[in-house]
């Protein structure tokens, strides 16, 4: 449901703008003077959000619109048809797609870096300087090529742009098919294109470009807020949510809900056997496996520590599911490297599961009790369930390695220190 909800909305305002461009000659004068300035306007804040968030790739983003906004307006007015108005136009229509495609592609690497942000400064300078040597230098025969029509009577734009931003198109969606966590960012340009487009396609119309761009630089905007709210509430090794966004969800939890609290046995013990390479490795695994629940949602609490809410779910209820993931993760073979050596290994987990109660009423206070039903399935054995409040059985640790070579060698299991009195931090 991820990326698929700023699909919706992205696609929504493309609809909205789209439908609304041919009544702008209709809006009152006073809002069709005030049109040409609105991409100015918000591309600025964009900006202004951009070095605040430390986001060089926006900033170039918005630059371009700004820049193609500023050179469409005052060098190819619509009324304009003398000979370099209409050999700009084909330019730049071509030149716009290139243009976010080639931002996109660069890493981003924040404002910070002087040397990089100057480099591509100059990279944007020296697309002016590009613009006005091929208006004065190049060939007539390349000007019929470059502004030859579609030969569509409802496209107006030149046929070698309207190819360009078509394979653009299909490269961006390419693109953030094959990219893990893609940014919000990378699916607004998507659109962003969609819109100049038709902004371009409707150029000789009076403020048709300036509407499609200024709302192509609120996307912008709205995808950077958009992206800081991810980095701030979901957690970057697992890509789950974390523990800020858990704590905001008990705000609308209502009266009836169980909470699961889960640890991953002997981690500590893991981590100093393998490495905090292989490490990271299990916890995004245990991730995976947790991130299969349909019934609830799970946030990573902190270190090796995950957290599952079912709203409007009593233990009863979510017990098959918490037992399927736990035996889903105990099956789980990972393959990792041991004194030179690939090696097979397992990890178990243990929950502890507690419900709103007479006693607990406070999310807070039923995730404090949850976390208690957690520590008493390590001290029960590690592997398992507790539900809290309930009797629970001990049996005794496994004794039986669960680490082997490839060889068929076996090794001591790590982490098979069993806790003192008094309770200890978790492993």
């Amino acid at each position: 449901m991820g990326p698929l909800k700023h699909i919706i909305w992205l696609l929504g305002l493309t609809v909205f703008a789209i439908w609304q461009m041919p009544n702008i000659p209709n809006w009152p004068l006073a809002l069709q003077k005030l049109l040409p300035w609105l991409p100015y306007l918000i591309a600025g804040l964009g900006i202004f959000v951009s070095v605040f968030l430390n986001r060089l790739q926006p900033i170039l983003i918005l630059a371009s619109l700004v820049l193609f906004n500023a050179g469409m307006q005052y060098f190819v007015p619509q009324a304009d048809v003398s000979l370099s108005a209409i050999t700009l136009y084909p330019v730049l229509a071509l030149l716009l797609p290139l243009n976010l495609l080639f931002w996109l592609l660069f890493p981003e690497r924040g404002v910070q870096d002087k040397l990089y942000v100057l480099f591509q400064l100059a990279l944007l300078a020296a697309q002016a300087y590009f613009v006005y040597w091929v208006m004065v230098n190049l060939p007539l025969e390349y000007w019929r090529w470059i502004a030859s029509p579609s030969g569509y009577d409802s496209v107006r734009l030149p046929f070698v742009a309207m190819l360009t931003m078509v394979a653009i198109w299909f490269l961006m969606m390419f693109r953030n098919a094959l990219l893990s966590h893609a940014k919000v960012l990378d699916q607004t340009v998507v659109f962003v294109l969609i819109l100049m487009a038709f902004g371009l396609n409707a150029f000789y119309q009076y403020g048709a470009l300036a509407w499609t761009s200024a709302f192509a630089a609120v996307m912008i905007l709205l995808s950077l807020i958009f992206d800081a709210h991810h980095i701030a509430y979901t957690d970057q090794l697992t890509g789950l949510k974390g523990r800020r966004a858990l704590l905001e969800s008990f705000l609308g939890l209502g009266r009836k809900y169980s909470i699961a609290m889960m640890d991953i046995d002997h981690f500590k013990s893991f981590n100093d056997t393998y490495g905090h390479d292989v490490g990271d490795l299990v916890l995004r695994t245990v991730a995976q496996e947790l991130d299969m629940i349909a019934t609830g949602q799970v946030y990573r609490y902190g270190g090796e520590e995950f957290t599952v809410v079912f709203k409007g779910k009593t233990p009863e209820q979510v017990m098959p599911a918490l037992e399927t993931v736990r035996k889903a993760i105990e099956s789980r073979v990972l393959n990792v490297p041991l004194n030179g050596q690939e090696v097979e290994t397992h990890v178990t987990v243990s929950f502890g599961l507690a419900a709103r109660d007479a006693q607990h009423k406070k999310p807070h206070e039923v995730m404090k009790y949850a976390d208690d039903a957690l520590y008493q399935a390590k001290e029960a054995g590690r592997n398992r369930i507790v539900i809290a409040g309930e009797p629970v059985k001990a049996t005794k640790p496994k004794t039986k390695s669960n680490t082997r070579t490839n060889t068929k060698s076996k090794t001591a299991r790590p982490g098979q220190k069993r806790q003192t009195a008094g309770r200890k931090r978790k492993v």
